[in-house]
């Protein structure tokens, strides 16, 4: 992975969110109760806005160190 090579780790963040959303399925499935509901809404919930914003940022980082390599290479 080059330094600059923000692909790589947002796509191991994107399959961290992933796997976690599967094994909350999973965990529901036996637990199922207010307590339940309310870690969802406190700490699983808040996550998936805070990522897109974050992949977003990743994104425009991402574009920005091309364009200063390309600038570097001329």
């Amino acid at each position: 992975m080059r330094p600059w090579d923000f692909d790589t780790s947002s796509g191991q963040l994107r399959k961290a969110i992933e796997d976690l959303q599967i094994a909350w399925q999973e965990t529901t499935s036996e637990w199922n109760d207010g307590i339940s509901q309310k870690f969802c809404e406190e700490h699983l919930e808040p996550i998936g806005p805070v990522t897109k914003l974050a992949f977003d940022a990743v994104g425009r980082m991402q574009q920005l160190t091309n364009h200063i390599k390309q600038d570097c290479e001329q």
